[in-house]
């Protein structure tokens, strides 16, 4: 889905506001939130109101009501502080129902965290031909709000997806005509990315030349991860929805070490797939998995039509990073790509979440004889 904001928006304090909406529907805590408090009392409701409270997509795609309990609390604060300073104020009592409904409900706050539609927003380079820069592109996902559930960390996205898709993003001429294998694709957040890349070049570029739109493979090992993943992938809001080649399968890196190639699923699926870009993040988090994901990479740099695999890696462990790259450099050509992002700057993030604070690191690889 794409969305225009304008600039005329609280006398050029839009961003504020903006950063208001992109907060609520991506579930950051209100407490990390800045209230528009430069806005009149007018701008500010009627904003809320209308972008936050009444707009269609987050109607359809709702946070979870846990959080909007919390969150229309702290608005609710805020703007009856605010209508105090205006003669005419009055806040419209459609907030005051939505917060009353949401505590009459049947809301478990102690209980774990229930799962929620998360929607981020985010705006297109300018190195995509089609991007109007006024837009801002959202993806929107059913994830899980816990660390582990169902025994697997795939139903919710981490810091090192948005890193990496804010490269992707940034340098979108590396993945744009390139048919994309992610490896550990999860809740398909980056699979997402990649696909609504693809079709904004599709536009100026696939149509002019008539070039059917390269593939986008997603693989993940847990089967309950793969069907959320399709899920999201097919949310009608998203444009991944209309990508007409996206393929979504179970992968497992351990066949790399065990099986011949004649048997391998990696080999089977590249030798029909012509894989140009390899993609991950947060792929390392466990020693065991260090084999058979080198065993994998050297398999699928093994083949002329990939250019490179790129992956973003968050070092929550300094042994098991550095694990990772001892065993990879003896096969491969390891490079760390330097990026500007201390944080997704693309993306609207928990400040305080799971991986807040820690270092994510772009590294790229190729095969050694192909290294310049």
């Amino acid at each position: 889905m794409s969305m225009t904001f304008t600039n005329n928006v609280c006398h050029g304090n839009d961003n504020e506001l903006l950063a208001l909406l992109k907060g609520y529907s991506a579930l950051i805590p209100p407490l990390q939130l800045k209230f528009p408090v430069r806005c009149s009392f007018t701008e500010a409701h009627n904003f809320i109101l209308h972008q936050v409270l009444l707009d269609p997509h987050l109607e359809q795609y709702p946070p979870s009501g846990r959080y909007q309990q919390s969150f229309w609390k702290w608005a609710i604060e805020h703007l009856e502080r605010m209508v105090k300073d205006e003669e005419d104020g009055e806040i419209d009592t459609r907030i005051y129902d939505r917060y009353m409904s949401l505590m009459s409900g049947s809301i478990d706050p102690g209980g774990p965290p229930p799962d929620s539609y998360m929607t981020y927003y985010w705006k297109p380079s300018s190195s995509l031909a089609s991007s109007n820069q006024n837009n801002h592109d959202t993806i929107t996902l059913l994830e899980s709000r816990t660390t582990i559930e169902s025994g697997t960390t795939g139903l919710r996205t981490w810091c090192a997806s948005f890193v990496l898709a804010s490269y992707l993003i940034a340098n979108a001429e590396i993945i744009r005509d390139q048919t994309v294998l992610e490896l550990g694709c999860g809740s398909g957040f980056l699979g997402i990315i990649v696909a609504t890349i693809q079709q904004k070049y599709l536009d100026e570029y696939h149509q002019l030349y008539r070039q059917p739109l390269p593939a986008v493979l997603l693989t993940d090992v847990n089967a309950g991860v793969l069907s959320r993943c399709r899920d999201n992938v097919q949310l009608r809001c998203n444009q991944s929805s209309n990508h007409p080649n996206i393929t979504i399968s179970t992968l497992d890196w351990f066949d790399a070490l065990s099986l011949p190639p004649s048997e391998n699923a990696v080999a089977a699926l590249l030798s029909k797939a012509n894989v140009g870009v390899v993609i991950g993040a947060d792929i390392v988090f466990d020693p065991i998995l260090v084999p058979p994901l080198v065993a994998t990479l050297r398999l699928v740099l093994s083949f002329e039509s990939t250019r490179m695999v790129v992956v973003a890696l968050t070092v929550r462990n300094e042994q098991t990073f550095a694990h990772f790259v001892t065993e990879a450099v003896k096969e491969l050509c390891v490079e760390e790509v330097p990026h500007a992002f201390t944080s997704a700057t693309y993306f609207d993030l928990d400040t305080a979440g799971v991986d807040a604070g820690l270092d994510v690191k772009i590294l790229r690889f190729t095969l050694r004889n192909l290294a310049s």
